[in-house]
């Protein structure tokens, strides 16, 4: 046995590390907490659900009830968020009660975490081109088979798909996949002006500026202050949905690669920790 120590004692740095540990869960703890709040936000968000079949293109030829892909990335959140918490509980429970078998499996868990993470950001850096191209085509397709124009005055019977490009349209403000191009070979679209029956329109009212407010919840009633617009197609949006989207997205990204860096630093210390108490634990033993 040491000396000054008796069995299974613990040095001040040692108590100071197993601090740490407590600290670093509760990041844990916390980062779990507000993962698995924004995936049920975006599950109950009425955003999300009107861009559900946008976000969902393989389905939208049979207007699937299948998960979405917004679905699938709020329960991916979720599922997040409750192994963060996992983790922070099995971290503090091995740190407070000195379990060496929670050590070992805590930093096995966080180990498995960090691959994991590597893997997906070199995935990600890998195919994000392709997957750009191939959602913009599916999107760029749904306009062309499903569009069929905002339902003023009950003249259209409108469909999710379609419904779902007006409300992204109109409060983004943007129009088509990439731009009002993407509106010229539709084939369920009869282009018929609902105010003016004799004109034929050349973008959809929601590809215009309306002065209603943004709402998810329902379209403006009256697009009519729109109807040059929507004729002639001169001042419509230039900016298509995906890009509008994806700028959105990226006006978030300072804070997400904050966030993801104070992450991945805790989730390195803590595995470092988990591992020099486990082993303080092994030596103690040998004893």
């Amino acid at each position: 046995m040491a000396s000054g120590k008796g069995h299974g004692s613990m040095s001040p740095s040692m108590k100071f590390i197993r601090l740490l540990i407590i600290l670093l869960n509760l990041v844990f703890v916390i980062a779990g907490g507000i993962l698995l709040g924004i995936g049920i936000f975006v599950v109950k968000d009425p955003k999300m659900q009107q861009l559900r079949p946008l976000l969902n293109p393989d389905a939208t030829a049979k207007y699937s009830q299948s998960l979405s892909n917004i679905e699938i990335f709020a329960i991916i959140l979720i599922v997040i968020g409750g192994i963060l918490l996992f983790i922070g509980f099995l971290g503090c429970c091995g740190a407070i009660k000195g379990f060496k078998c929670l050590h070992i499996l805590y930093a096995i868990i966080i180990g498995g975490i960090i691959l994991a993470e590597i893997i997906i950001i070199i995935l990600f850096m890998a195919y994000q081109n392709s997957f750009k191209s191939d959602l913009v085509g599916k999107l760029q397709k749904s306009i062309q088979r499903y569009y069929v124009g905002p339902p003023i005055n009950n003249s259209t019977v409108s469909n999710p798909i379609s419904l779902s490009w007006d409300f992204a349209q109109f409060n983004f403000q943007c129009c088509g996949a990439i731009n009002k191009s993407d509106y010229l070979n539709t084939t369920s679209w009869n282009r018929t002006n609902p105010y003016y029956p004799n004109t034929t329109l050349t973008v959809t009212f929601t590809c215009c500026a309306l002065n209603a407010t943004k709402n998810w919840n329902g379209l403006p009633t009256n697009m009519i202050e729109a109807n040059t617009c929507a004729t002639t197609g001169t001042t419509a949006y230039t900016q298509g949905c995906y890009d509008r989207l994806v700028d959105l997205v990226y006006s978030y990204k300072k804070y997400v690669i904050i966030g993801g860096a104070i992450i991945g630093v805790v989730e390195i210390l803590a595995f470092l920790f988990a591992i020099l108490l486990y082993c303080r634990k092994a030596d103690y033993n040998a004893l």
